[in-house]
């Protein structure tokens, strides 16, 4: 090496400025802050998207619980309906029809009605379907129900029979009574079988056999309580589970023994069929009513003991027990419809219903004929209807048995006064408008 010349391999290095010193502290925290504030930038949008991740599921989990409740809401809805159809189903399982099944050469209308002819027809068709109908009301579970009648006999036998016991006017009005019979309702039906031995009991019991196996069939009111030849058949019915179902119909007095013996629940409608057989019924004298020479044969003193419900516990299955119905009695002929004593219940005679059933405090026992029906009508109409009353249309139209407008019209003397029940404006437009 020159000598003079500078070396620098051992000079030690220059020892670095406090204020250098101090700017490179302040860069490296800059640099840290700076990174920090990327990895915060970082967090703080990871953290955004996990925000908007729980905002979707929790918007997600309200629509759900909307659906939810939604669909609880309509599932409580078929829940009721479902209740609604159970009921119906139940009802239906109990049935609703009620058949009345008669030995019409055995259980025979009273003459008394056969000599009306089409209004004893009538008649006798209303008698018996008022007492069934509320016989079963007071004694089981009120429902709905439908009542069809068949009526079988042998007209010739039936015929010859009356004319032997002297019933000429009977015999006379047997066609019209029939008719009347037949047309007091399209489920009711007289059918001659003719003269065939046991014609009318062949029938009687496929009939019985037949409608008692239909679950729609609540009762049969059977008719035939004067013939032990159909205890087999009834006792067959009992066996194969039916007995619930069977009402007996009493006509004659006394009852056959052995169809006493079943145990069955008994109906008795007063006055309706001949309380003994024409053979034993004394000849018929126009003027007195019966034989001078003859005594009627005398009813049983000792009565059927009467029960409750034929549902009851106590029932004595060895002894026949009597349904308790209510006697149909006549109007006052002095007293126009509307002064009866009770007063007719409108509903029940005019749309055979009645929602107040035993508290109804109108009469439903009355036999009316066929003119005091129309003078009810009459009546009724000048009695204002509830529902045109409240503003409302009433479903009925002109069915309804009750006023949709004033008998008076724009006349009404009351209208003029402010009191006319019939107190709707419409109830007194005129018909042109």
């Amino acid at each position: 090496m020159m000598e003079g010349s500078l070396s620098t391999a051992n000079v030690p290095l220059a020892v670095q400025h406090p204020i250098e010193l101090c700017l490179d502290t302040l860069k490296d925290e800059f640099v840290n802050v700076l990174q920090n504030e990327i990895t915060y930038k970082n967090e703080i949008e990871q953290l955004k998207t996990e925000l908007n991740v729980y905002k979707r599921a929790a918007k997600d989990l309200e629509t759900e619980l909307e659906t939810t409740k939604r669909m609880q809401k309509e599932a409580e809805e078929q829940n009721g309906k479902l209740q609604a159809e159970c009921l119906i189903l139940k009802n239906q399982d109990k049935g609703h029809r009620v058949v009345v099944l008669l030995d019409g050469d055995g259980t025979i209308f009273s003459p008394q009605f056969i000599e009306k002819g089409q209004k004893g027809g009538h008649a006798a068709a209303q008698q018996l379907s008022d007492s069934t109908i509320q016989c079963l009301a007071a004694n089981y579970e009120p429902r709905p129900l439908q009542l069809w009648v068949y009526v079988f006999f042998n007209k010739r036998g039936l015929v010859e029979a009356l004319r032997r016991a002297g019933f000429a006017i009977a015999i006379a009005k047997f066609e019209e009574f029939v008719m009347g019979f037949n047309q007091a309702s399209e489920r009711f039906l007289m059918v001659d079988v003719g003269t065939t031995k046991e014609a009318a009991d062949a029938k009687l019991k496929v009939y019985l056999e037949d409608e008692i196996r239909l679950p729609e069939t609540f009762k049969i009111v059977f008719g035939g309580c004067h013939d032990n030849g159909y205890v087999a058949n009834l006792r067959s019915q009992m066996t194969a589970g039916y007995k619930e179902k069977l009402i007996l119909l009493q006509s004659y007095t006394e009852i056959a023994g052995e169809i006493a013996a079943l145990g069955l629940p008994i109906l008795n409608i007063p006055e309706l069929f001949l309380s003994q057989k024409l053979g034993e019924h004394p000849v018929f004298n126009p003027a007195t009513g019966l034989n001078p020479n003859s005594t009627p044969k005398a009813a049983p003193t000792k009565a059927l003991p009467p029960v409750s419900s034929p549902l009851s516990g106590n029932v004595n299955l060895g002894t026949p027990q009597t349904v308790p119905v209510v006697v149909p009695r006549l109007l006052d002929p002095k007293k126009p419809i509307a002064h009866q004593k009770p007063g007719l219940c409108t509903l029940y005679y005019l749309r055979n219903q009645c929602k107040y059933r035993k508290s109804c405090k109108f009469a439903h026992d009355y036999v009316i004929t066929d003119a005091q029906r129309d003078e009810l009508v009459k009546f009724a109409k000048k009695a204002p209807c509830q529902t045109v009353l409240s503003g409302e249309m009433c479903a009925l139209g002109d069915s309804c048995p009750f006023g949709h407008v004033c008998p008076f019209m724009p006349k009404c003397f009351f209208l003029k006064k402010g009191t006319c029940k019939f107190n709707q404006a419409s109830m007194h437009a005129s018909p042109a408008g």
